[in-house]
């Protein structure tokens, strides 16, 4: 059910490109700080000129997923190098976002720039006592265990999944020799969201005598006890949680394509800013994504449960507890139900940013150093990022750069803006086990003639400067 749910909404903030802030002929360090003003205006092409994705976890590593990948399913359950860097709860951030336009042009001493974008934030949290439970019904790790009760903790897991679009408008300024600082506003229009609280599910299993066969999986006889209590919600015009079996259970997602359409609305806020500190220094700081989304009680089902069960496995409910898959919402018992309260109004995925920046020979080269805090569902994510640019033309910017908490110290970023392209990652795949990946792709044309002032002299990103 979730799994579908997630599926469809990936069409649809992320943690932008860190490894292009300091690239001053990239229009892409304008979603990182509106504050910012870029050399001239530019035309992003449409989706590609401005599409990111970015996915972290504190246990899963690229190793890990391309290893689950590669082999599919069927050894999910036997990868024991997997199972060992499981911890008790485990965590998983996937952000998704792209423009479908987006442009912006300079107008006096104002810079002004527009977007409309389709976006996408997911928070996850599981339990390795799901791992176990699912590990054992497939037939592994099972040693000791026939003939026995086992205990399996399942308890504080959850989904926060949220797709919306967004359309903004962006206005920056240059208000002293040293002072330049912006605000972009965004009207928000939501497309889905589904909101999973696994607060307790305790599971005792009382396993028959089994055979220490890899596929064996046949638990009838066996004694299912559980205590269970959660919350589900889901908001989406054209579909949602169901009861199709009319006894008041949730038992499926089910949604229509072409019934989707606006299922919520709010409002989003950027600011940013830049300061010279001397000719060579300067500091800048942002907080993106201050903002809301107001969800549609006419879109919105809720289901809810809190209680208990003990029962024999046989034919008749082998299907609903030892099969399937086990995010499947029927396991959970969820009452389907009306009139209820919930939380109608969700906050953004927020982000605050501080660098600092230090350039020579005419800024042809700099280095810097960045914090940033994701406050996302369900443990805010911290990094540090140290990068050296070198940016000899408008046209031609490379960066490399070095963020050493969410990958674990196990790669780098690198950044290239040549000509209309651009091409980003901070984490770089070297074979290492990185427990964070993003990837940039834009493509820019620029508009207009380079920002030059009244007295010939050259206003970039915010600094003067006599052009040769």
């Amino acid at each position: 059910m979730f799994t579908a749910a997630a599926g469809m909404m990936v069409p649809a903030q992320a943690q932008f490109l860190r490894s292009s802030y300091f690239m001053e002929g990239a229009s892409s360090r304008l979603q990182m700080n509106p504050g910012l003003q870029p050399t001239r205006g530019f035309f992003n092409i449409p989706v590609l000129g401005s599409f990111n994705v970015s996915a972290n976890s504190n246990v899963l590593g690229i190793n890990d997923i391309v290893d689950v990948v590669g082999n599919g399913n069927s050894t999910l359950y036997t990868n024991d190098h997997l199972y060992n860097h499981l911890r008790a709860h485990n965590d998983l951030n996937l952000n998704v976002n792209t423009d479908l336009l987006s442009f912006g042009w300079f107008k006096g001493k104002n810079f002004w720039n527009v977007n409309l974008g389709l976006r996408m934030d997911v928070g996850a949290r599981f339990a390795k006592g799901m791992f176990d439970f699912m590990s054992n019904l497939n037939g592994y790790r099972l040693d000791g265990l026939s003939g026995k009760s086992h205990h399996y903790d399942m308890n504080n897991q959850e989904i926060d999944l949220k797709a919306y679009t967004e359309l903004g408008v962006g206005f920056s300024r240059q208000f002293t020799e040293k002072l330049t600082a912006g605000v972009r506003v965004k009207a928000l229009f939501g497309l889905g969201r589904t909101t999973v609280d696994i607060e307790q599910f305790d599971v005792n299993m009382d396993l028959p005598e089994i055979p220490n066969d890899p596929y064996y999986n046949n638990w009838v006889g066996g004694r299912y006890s559980y205590r269970t209590k959660g919350k589900i919600v889901t908001t989406l015009k054209g579909g949602g949680i169901v009861d199709n079996n009319g006894d008041g259970l949730v038992d499926d997602f089910d949604y229509e394509a072409s019934d989707m359409g606006l299922a919520g609305g709010g409002l989003g806020f950027d600011f940013g800013a830049s300061y010279d500190i001397t000719d060579n220094l300067t500091v800048s700081a942002a907080l993106l994504d201050v903002g809301f989304l107001k969800w549609k009680s006419s879109a919105t089902s809720v289901g809810a449960v809190d209680g208990s069960g003990d029962v024999v496995i046989d034919e008749s409910n082998y299907g609903k507890y030892m099969d399937g898959d086990f995010l499947d919402v029927s396991r959970y018992d969820f009452v389907l139900q009306d009139n209820v309260s919930y939380k109608s109004k969700t906050s953004l995925s927020s982000t605050l940013l501080l660098a600092g920046e230090y350039a020579f020979f005419d800024r042809k080269l700099s280095v810097g150093a960045m914090y940033t805090v994701h406050f996302v569902q369900p443990k805010a994510l911290h990094d540090v990022t140290f990068s050296a640019t070198y940016r000899p033309r408008n046209w031609f910017n490379i960066a490399g750069s070095y963020s050493p908490v969410l990958a674990s110290g196990k790669s780098i970023g690198l950044a290239m803006k040549l000509g209309p392209l651009f091409l980003g990652t901070d984490y770089m795949y070297f074979g290492k086990n990185s427990k964070s990946a993003n990837a940039y792709l834009g493509i820019s044309i620029p508009m207009g003639q380079k920002r030059w002032m009244s007295d010939n002299k050259l206003l970039l990103s915010g600094k003067t400067f006599f052009p040769k």
